[in-house]
Parts: C-alpha cells; structure tokens; sequence
C-alpha cells in the first residue's frame, strides 16, 4: 500500500477540466463560474494508483479538501464500516469544519485523480460567497445528523400512526369546481381537502395556498375542476408506521400534513405535528392530570420532585431532545399555572375578585418552552388597566413566594411579577417598551434579551398580543434596539479556540468546564430573538423562530437546519448533564467537563458550536453596532 501522503509528491497544477469537475461537484455547483475558476486556479491535480491513500486515521488535518474526479476511494471508519465515493465526493470536509485530525482512512480502489483545494482558498470563499456557505451548513447539518445516533424511540412514538391521526378524512372528487371545494374548506374549517378518483383512490390533495397559487399564478377560474388546476401530489405515511416515523418525515420535509393509508392504499385519515404533540401529552397525561387536580402547594412541590423521573422517561422515549424539553416545560409551567390558580382563589376568598382583567406572563426559558430541570422564576404581570394595585400586588407576591415554596428559585435579576417593574397595566407596559426602544442602551440590550420572550401562562390572552403587537410595530419603526441586543449577546461566544478545539468558557470556578447555556443555546436563543423581532415574527421558542425566518427567506434553509441539529445536540447534552447530577442528588448546572465526554459527544459538541459561530458571526454581520 502507498505510504500516506505519498499521492501529494508531485502535485500538478490543476488541468483545463477542473473547472468542469467543479461545476459537477454537488457542493460547488451552485458557485457563478468566476468562482469556479477561482477555486480550480487555486487547486492541484493528484492522481493515486489503486491502493495509494489520501489520509489515514489519525494523521493531522492536511489543510486542503479532496475533490473526488474520477475513479473509486473507500473510506474506512473505526467502528469497521465502510463507504464506497463516486467521483463528485468531496473527502476532508469533516476535518476542514473542525480541524481535526482524520477519523477515517481513504484508500484508492481504482486509478484515481483527485482536485485538492487548499483550505485557505476554500475558507476566503466561504466567508465571501453565501451560496458556499449555505452548502457548508448544509454538510455540517447532514455530520452533526450522522454522528448524532439517536436510538428508535420507544413508549408513545412507537405507536402506530392511526393511534393519533384524524379521521374520517375529508374528500372531494377530480371534477370539484375550486369554487365549490373553496367554500366546502371554509364551511368546515379546514385547509385540506384529499381529491380521490372514481375508484376511491387517492389522486391528489387541494389546499389553500394551492388555490391562491392556482388562480393567481396560473389563471384558474373559480368554475375549473380541482384535479386540473391545484391539486398536489399527496404525501403519505401507512396507518401502521409508527409515530416517530410520520414525525421524522413532517420534519425532514417541512410538511405541514401527512395523508395516512391503510393497507389497500386507501386514505384513511391525516396527520399533523400537532396531532403527534397530542397525543404524547396525553400519553404524559398522569403527570398532568396530578398536577391540575392538586389541591395544595404541598402536592404540587411533590409534583416537582417527580419531574426527574419524568424528563429521564421523556429523555429515552423521544426522538429529538427539543421534543422532550419542550415538554418538559409545558410540565413545569403546568405546575406554575396550578400555582397561581390556588393564590387566585385564596385571594378572591378573601378581598374579592379582581379589579380587572389580567394576564400573567412567562419570560426567559419559559416563555421559549425551553426550560431544563431547575428554571428559575421569570414571570411578570399585566393588567387591563390601572385599577386594583394592591390586589394584583398580593397576588404577585403571594404566586412568587408559592413558587419558591414548590422548587422554582427566584430570579437574581427580580425579573418576577413581584417587582413592581414587571407588574403593570398594559399602557406602561407600552411605555416601557417605547423608552427602550427610541433610547436604546446596554441597560435596554440585556434587558431586552430576557424579557422579550413573554408569553401567556394564564388571564386574557388578548392583553398579551396586543404588547406583542406594539413590541414588533415599534422595533419596526426604530430596530436600533436590536443592535444592542447583538452587542449583549456578543459577550458570550462559543466554546471553540485554536484551531477550531474545544475550550473551557464561562465556568466561574476555571475547572476546564463549558457553560452550555452561556456559550451555545443563549446564543442561538438570542439570534433567533434578534432575526425574529426585526422581521415581525411573533413566535417565542427558538425552532419556531427560527423555522419562520427560513420561510420568510431571511435566513437560508441550510443555515437553520444546521443551527436547528446544533440547538437539538446541546440540549441533548445538557439534559443528560443535569439528568445525571439530579440523579446524584446534585444541583444542576450548566458545565459540562469536554475530557468527560465521548469521542462522538465531543465531535458533535465542537460541530454544534461551530454552528453556533456561523449564526452569531451572521448576526454580528446584520446587526453589530461600528464600535463592535
């Protein structure tokens, strides 16, 4: 066999065709042609006999990536498998992400000629072309997924999709005008419609946004028949596939909707992610059902006690990690609603009902739904009008000092709904907002990065969007706010040092140990809030906002998907982290120690935060302020 390295002797400037190489490789394809021929002025041929190697396990990262030509190479991994490349392959890219050393080893099967780029070249693109770049998260989604093995999940989302689906599905025929299934869809409230052919075949699928492209972009007429004007190609998963099957699907797919058919192919019912997260709450329903039906403080702290256990359950039964702490969440919220409806009632007792209508508000991680085994208290109030301030005070100081008895700490910022600051009606809410946004500042950053994340725990939702109305109108009139929020948030950076490696960041002890929430997920949380905010997208948890922003085309879909895997990896090893100190009887924390962690942990890890870097590198790009 060829010593490693022995192909890179005699390096040839790259010939004529490497242009074209470059133009058929799936990630350069997308470059204009000048950059093409940037980067094919800038490589070198190699060729290699069958049996020559490119790399080897183990062997420093050899600055350069290879762009398989022609002929056949074999990678070898450690755990014994093997993967046969097809000229269009392109070999380093994992260690050109985090330059590593090679995991795997390359070894020519047939007379090979490879294009070896060099890194430098490869890097100034990335950093100057967006389409480079989306191409490259598109690569550190797909490795983040590969190594991130996750085992099938069992409990609820093994069950068979017909557990959850909804049924009977609601049908036309091919020769339906779209005015008569425009008006069968509004009278019954739904935005589907499954086209089957005489046979009773499945043929299509009609939706709205079918509809308004059918009459908008291609000039259909209310009188023409649905299977020629909008009708879709159905999407479709057995009634007997299990759950965590359909979800995979809605989610790798961006679906909203799958069509489920039985085992003669015919439709049978629909299924949606919010059918899914149904039917795994209802499955989660003891704990639940305990918590509403608490009738004291006492069994609610018992309730809390119990949560380890429940996040261990939700841990090893689904299949992301975000799925199981925002369920999670909506326990410990569930706990806190219980909480305040028990202070209610003693109140109303004994003063009255209340003045006015009012709302209370979840902020931070809860207002996200992202809260892990020991969140704080970040809550506030919000009253119709100005009436009543001592009553909404006892309530505010009486729900707090509950919460506190539970298991819920209060904030060290007093960010709760028993300060005064954060309980108000809603036109000093307003007022608030305005002060911080037409007079931005540090002050107006930090606290914008926690409080903007409100959400509804309990009262009159309308009271809630009207602030968020006002929120995302003024941040439109003066988004300057957003450029101190990008200056807070560039306090934290991800945990990577020289040469891409891991290193220890925000651990007040300077034990080696990384704050996953300070040096990851607040990072991504706070992009998300920032992108969000200065686009008018009004969700609060970090997937959604981020899933808006690709819709809206402000982010590339590429770029989400591999901050959505880095978000998923980090809360997988935090929730692990802290499942384990719980265990033990420790409090959780947030710094997890990398020398702890398994060679795969610390590889997703390392590309997680590189991903966190690519997203807040793009922020600081759209939002930092000149003296950044």
């Amino acid at each position: 066999m060829t010593e490693p390295g022995s192909q890179a002797r005699h390096p040839q400037p790259a010939s004529a065709d490497a242009f074209a190489a470059l133009s058929r490789a799936p990630l350069f394809a997308a470059l204009d042609r000048a950059d093409r021929e940037r980067l094919a002025a800038a490589a070198e041929t190699v060729t290699l006999a069958p049996g020559g190697m490119v790399f080897h396990s183990g062997q420093p990262y050899g600055a350069c990536v290879h762009l398989l030509v022609e002929g056949r190479i074999e990678v070898q991994r450690p755990d014994g498998s093997s993967e046969l490349l097809e000229p269009g392959a392109v070999l380093g890219l994992a260690n050109y992400l985090d330059q590593s050393p090679y995991g795997s080893t390359a070894i020519a099967r047939t007379p090979v000629r490879l294009l070896r780029i060099p890194d430098p070249a490869l890097r100034a693109l990335e950093h100057e072309r967006p389409a480079l770049a989306d191409a490259i998260s598109r690569a550190l989604a797909e490795r983040i997924r590969r190594r991130a093995v996750r085992p099938v999940p069992g409990g609820v989302l093994a069950e068979p999709v017909r557990h959850a689906m909804k049924a009977p599905l609601a049908t036309c025929a091919p020769d339906t005008t779209l005015r008569e299934a425009c008006r069968t869809m509004q009278h019954r409230r739904i935005g589907s419609l499954a086209v089957r052919g005489p046979d009773g075949a499945l043929v299509g699928v009609l939706t709205f946004a079918g509809l308004a492209e059918a009459s908008l972009l291609h000039g259909a007429r209310p009188e023409d028949p649905v299977a020629r004007a909008a009708c879709e190609t159905p999407r479709t998963v057995s009634a007997e596939a299990p759950l965590w099957e359909a979800e995979a699907r809605l989610e790798r797919d961006g679906l909203r909707y799958l069509i489920v058919v039985d085992e003669d192919g015919q439709a049978a019912g629909v299924i949606s992610r919010t059918d899914i997260l149904e039917r795994v709450l209802r499955a989660a329903g003891t704990v639940l059902l305990e918590v509403r039906g608490a009738p004291d403080l006492e069994a609610l702290a018992a309730a809390r006690s119990r949560l380890v256990g429940f996040a261990a359950e939700l841990r090893e039964t689904q299949r992301r990690a975000s799925r199981a702490v925002r369920l999670l969440s909506e326990a410990h919220l569930a706990i806190q609603r219980r909480a305040l409806a028990l202070v209610e009632e003693a109140l109303e007792r004994e003063a009255g009902p209340a003045p006015c209508a009012y709302a209370v508000i979840v902020m931070g991680s809860g207002g996200r739904r992202e809260m892990l085994l020991d969140p704080d208290q970040d809550n506030g109030l919000i009253t119709a009008v100005a009436d009543g301030a001592d009553w909404f005070a006892t309530l505010a100081a009486r729900w707090c000092e509950a919460l506190e008895r539970i298991g819920y700490r209060r904030c060290p910022g007093g960010v709760m709904a028993c300060e005064p600051a954060y309980r108000a009606d809603l036109a000093t809410w307003r007022r608030r907002i305005d002060t911080f946004v037409e007079r931005p500042g540090e002050l107006a950053g930090q606290w914008s990065n926690v409080v903007l994340d409100f959400d509804t725990l309990a009262g009159e939702e309308p009271l809630v969007e009207a602030l968020r109305r006002h929120l995302l109108e003024a941040i439109a009139a003066r988004p300057r706010l957003l450029e101190f929020m990008a200056e807070h948030d560039a306090q934290g950076r991800p945990a990577l040092g020289l040469f891409e490696r891991l290193r220890s960041a925000g651990d007040p002890e300077g034990r080696g140990r990384i704050d996953l929430k300070r040096n990851g997920l607040r990072l991504l949380a706070d992009a998300a809030r920032i992108y969000a905010l200065g686009h008018g997208v009004g969700a609060t948890a970090t997937g959604d906002r981020l899933r808006a922003l690709a819709r809206l085309g402000v982010l590339s879909r590429d770029l989400v998907d591999s901050v959505l895997e880095a978000h998923d990896v980090l809360l997988d090893l935090l929730l692990t982290h802290q499942l384990g100190q719980a265990l033990a009887g420790d409090v959780p924390d947030a710094l997890i120690t990398p020398r702890a962690l398994s060679a795969t942990e610390r590889s997703l890890l390392r590309n997680a935060m590189r991903a966190v870097r690519r997203l807040q590198d793009r922020l600081l790009g759209d939002y930092g302020r000149q003296v950044l």
